[in-house]
């Protein structure tokens, strides 16, 4: 007996094609504001989560996610930050504040499913170089004093400063973000030909500088140089024993000779936080001098989820030298201060699936990109607790989901997008 197509039906239909497609537009735009503005970009992602449950394809989603090593490493270390807090320190309504900031972890499962072609691969990437496109614009506008930097009233007591240091947030997670596009842009300008080629050795350029001379984010800084060493391991092989010490010397030469560079500034920052007691660079240290003291008394499974800050006041007054504060700028010993060594044990064996998924990638523009991801996310979070602050955070989940997602066989329920 042949079924019958009514207009309640048809009209269900719609609605979930409509809201497949949505899905998938709302992750591009939450990824292009990333580098922009974090009230919308929490905007587009919880819409992408509603759009997503509209579907009608949930089972499916899910089941393509938990089938995806990365995702289900992400899982289930989100589920051991969730059975963290049974045995918190703190009470549960200050552990479920410090599960949130772990979010990143399921939402990478969240949206893999939704890059499930090579076409929505390569939108994803765009519509975030896009966005630090825009980003470099607006900064080089203000550095060469194309116009002063911005002040834009959000609320009482609250104003967004748009700068060259900067951009649209802060200068830390500008740069990270910035040295992970000048690595994009390297390597579009090497594997591109023609005018292609020319736009993006332009881009690079653009963003390198930004990032080594112009941004105070030594985390990006740091980042910039390390990734950009890596893409000469990938390109040159074994003749990049012979670029990189020249590369660097290059720019610690040019940091010497153009006082006025942030590089310079950098590297006497680092100097000073090594000899003195003071400055960013004694104060992560301290942070982490005091996590590993913290950190002895629950070894193995941590004070639990969300008792950073508890913890972190119960240090002696005499090992405290700068400030007390709830983020240790470290993700291994943030991750460690909660959940101990099984925590630890968690976090490095996402890392390692994520480094032995990138082998499987066979686009070798996107090989080299997840490689390059892994390296960023590991060097990063000895300076700063990348998991748990909030924009970084998102920018790794999404890259995460977006290179790591296996192309299907054929798209389920719904046409690729243009």
């Amino acid at each position: 007996m042949t079924a019958i197509a009514t207009p309640t039906t048809i009209e269900h239909s719609n609605l979930q094609q409509f809201s497949q497609q949505a899905a998938f537009y709302c992750t591009l735009a939450f990824a292009f504001f990333i580098p922009i503005s974090p009230a919308l970009m929490n905007t587009f992602l919880f819409f992408t989560l509603i759009f997503i449950l509209l579907s009608g394809n949930l089972k499916e989603h899910w089941k393509t996610a938990w089938n995806n090593p990365v995702a289900k490493a992400g899982i289930l270390l989100f589920l051991l930050f969730i059975v963290g807090t049974t045995w918190s320190i703190v009470d549960f309504r200050e552990a479920l504040q410090g599960l949130k900031k772990y979010n990143e972890l399921w939402y990478i499962a969240l949206i893999i499913p939704l890059f499930n072609t090579e076409n929505r691969k390569q939108l994803g990437i765009n519509t975030f170089l896009a966005s630090m496109s825009l980003v470099l614009l607006v900064t080089y506008s203000i550095y060469f004093g194309l116009f002063p930097q911005f002040h834009i009233p959000i609320s009482e007591g609250h104003t967004a400063i748009i700068s060259t240091d900067g951009g649209f947030r802060t200068h830390i997670i500008t740069n990270i973000l910035m040295s992970f596009s000048t690595f994009i842009f390297a390597q579009r300008a090497i594997m591109h030909t023609g005018i292609a080629k020319v736009l993006y050795a332009i881009m690079f350029t653009a963003s390198f500088y930004y990032a080594l001379f112009i941004s105070t984010g030594t985390t990006g800084q740091i980042l910039t140089i390390g990734l950009s060493t890596l893409f000469f391991i990938q390109h040159l092989r074994w003749k990049s024993a012979v670029i990189i010490p020249l590369f660097l010397g290059l720019i610690f030469s040019y940091g010497q000779y153009n006082t006025n560079t942030s590089i310079n500034h950098a590297i006497n920052k680092m100097l000073g936080g090594i000899e003195h007691n003071g400055g960013s660079a004694s104060q992560r240290r301290e942070f982490v001098t005091n996590s590993l003291y913290l950190i002895q008394e629950n070894l193995w499974l941590g004070s639990g989820t969300g008792s950073v800050f508890q913890r972190y006041s119960e240090i002696p007054k005499e090992r405290i030298r700068t400030n007390i504060t709830t983020n240790p700028h470290n993700e291994y010993a943030a991750t460690a201060l909660q959940l101990g060594i099984a925590g630890i044990t968690g976090l490095l064996f996402l890392y390692t699936i994520q480094y032995r998924q990138s082998k499987q990638i066979k686009p070798l523009e996107q090989r080299y990109l997840a490689q390059g991801l892994i390296a960023l996310i590991i060097i990063s979070s000895l300076g700063n607790s990348m998991l748990m602050d909030s924009g970084e955070g998102h920018f790794w989940a999404f890259f995460s989901a977006l290179l790591f997602s296996a192309i299907p066989q054929k798209i389920i329920h719904g046409n690729e997008p243009a």
